[in-house]
């Protein structure tokens, strides 16, 4: 099993936590787009619903392409290494698009909003392939994997935290409210943060960005949709990832946009700076767990961990629901026990939480193992698109939800604002967005885990067989090379 892992010291301590930014990028400017609608209603002059069916249609489109940018990439070349490239290329449309959203298109309608949206998504697209192959080859270790995502979680925590407090502390009262000028300025300073995590990660992944670390198909012949289609149908764990992750997905979606924040500390809470404040908070709790929880992954198996933190993480959540019924939400940032209670248990929803997406994503590499495995065929762009094609089909459905969940309780041509009245259908429906969801989400987790087969001790037998298959492709090369 030794040439199943990468080697010790020099090149793990510090390239698996630096190729770990580049996962962490994508959700720091996706923490940016969360304020697209806002632009769509205040500055593009769109309404809440239509903003909500423009977003779902972006992101179906988003699934349309995915398969044939994965068709490309798993062919892909250049004397710049493969997943190099698609950094470069697909972290330039996002920033590129997201200049246009903010500024360049202001005012000027729907159908350039829509456009911009949809090239974005071709950039994330782009982005998250490049994810998907980098994750395989940068250690072919189960047991190294989730120390990628642990430091992925860990840097999304600590930015996203920073952002958040920046964003309510200091932007909401520089600008005097969430309008175009605070989402402008917190574009620019996530797109810079993006850009310096980029360029650590391309570092940390040169090395392992060679034509070597890509093995060819054993037929010798080049990706097809056939190998999408085996995939999908032959590979139980594929299909049972897609069922965790779709439905996790679906809920992080709605969960994450700005609305939802504003909805729970400007409206319930009646306290939106408190955001800001809370986010600080939570950092270094939520790192110690996440050390803790992909330690187990690492020793006990990502299947085993999976399961133990979705099912504490639906108890968290059913706790906040009850707590959240029973006491007087606007005291929650000024009574000292009600915020105390209040710390306590949405530290350990948030942490659980994050831990629950941590194994979900080291998953991913598992299965392109898995697949080369069972039918000679390395997939790395191919196992993550195809998972984007359904997934985005599927979770397409998440702002749609959050518009339409948004109009029912009144909010038709604006979105809420702190300040608003929190009304009794406002509060359940806040409820039911915010910790309904994922709850559903991690039931169908728990259920799809019953029939995925990667434990640790299948994942052994498959790194053993994969091992002596790229050392056959190895001895081939250089005979060839002779």
């Amino acid at each position: 099993m030794s040439g199943t892992t990468v080697s010790k010291g020099k090149f793990n301590w510090w390239r698996l936590p630096a190729w770990a930014c580049h996962q962490s990028a994508s959700s720091i400017i996706s923490m940016a787009m969360a304020f697209a609608s806002y632009l769509a209603t205040g500055s593009y002059g769109i309404a809440v619903f239509a903003a909500g069916l423009i977003a779902s249609g972006t992101r179906i489109f988003d699934a349309a392409i995915d398969p044939f940018l994965a068709l490309i990439t798993d062919r892909l070349s250049t004397r710049f290494g493969r997943v190099r490239i698609m950094i470069v290329v697909g972290r330039a449309i996002q920033i590129l698009c997201i200049m246009g959203l903010f500024f360049w298109g202001i005012g000027k309608g729907a159908v350039l909003y829509t456009v911009i949206y949809c090239v974005y998504y071709v950039g994330a697209s782009i982005s998250a392939i490049a994810s998907h192959t980098g994750n395989p080859v940068i250690t072919t270790s189960p047991k190294e994997r989730p120390i990628i995502f642990r430091w992925m979680m860990i840097y999304t925590t600590c930015i996203t935290a920073l952002l958040t407090f920046y964003r309510s502390k200091y932007l909401f009262v520089k600008h005097g409210g969430l309008n175009l000028g605070a989402f402008q300025e917190l574009a620019l300073t996530a797109c810079a943060v993006v850009v310096v995590m980029e360029i650590i990660a391309c570092i940390a992944i040169t090395e392992k960005d060679v034509p070597g670390s890509f093995p060819k198909k054993a037929n010798g012949k080049s990706v097809n949709f056939i190998d999408m289609f085996r995939l999908l149908t032959g590979n139980r764990a594929m299909q049972m990832y897609v069922i965790a992750g779709v439905s996790d997905k679906i809920a992080s979606q709605v969960v994450r946009q700005a609305a939802i924040s504003t909805l729970v500390f400007g409206i319930v809470i009646g306290n939106y700076e408190f955001s800001g404040t809370f986010s600080l908070i939570k950092i270094l709790p939520t790192i110690l767990l996440l050390f803790y929880g992909s330690h187990l992954a690492g020793k006990y198996g990502t299947k085993k961990a999976l399961v133990q933190w979705s099912a504490i993480s639906i108890v968290c959540a059913v706790l906040m629901i009850g707590f959240m019924a029973v006491i007087d939400p606007t005291s929650v940032s000024i009574n000292p026990v009600t915020t105390g209670l209040f710390i306590v248990l949405y530290l350990a929803y948030m942490c659980c939480s994050n831990v629950v997406s941590s194994c979900t994503n080291a998953m991913v590499p598992d299965i392109v193992d898995y697949e080369l495995y069972r039918t000679g065929s390395f997939l790395p762009g191919t196992v993550g698109t195809l998972y984007s094609l359904i997934d985005e089909l599927i979770s397409s459905s998440a702002d749609t939800i959050l518009a339409l969940c948004l109009t029912l309780i009144g909010y038709v041509s604006v979105q809420p604002q702190p300040g608003d009245a929190c009304t009794s259908s406002v509060f359940w429906m806040t409820m039911f967005l915010w910790m309904g969801l994922p709850i559903l989400g991690w039931l169908c987790t728990l259920i799809a885990m019953k029939w995925y087969p990667l434990d640790k001790e299948k994942m052994a037998e498959v790194q053993e067989k994969n091992a002596a298959f790229r050392a056959a492709q190895k001895d081939q090369r250089e005979a060839n090379a002779k």
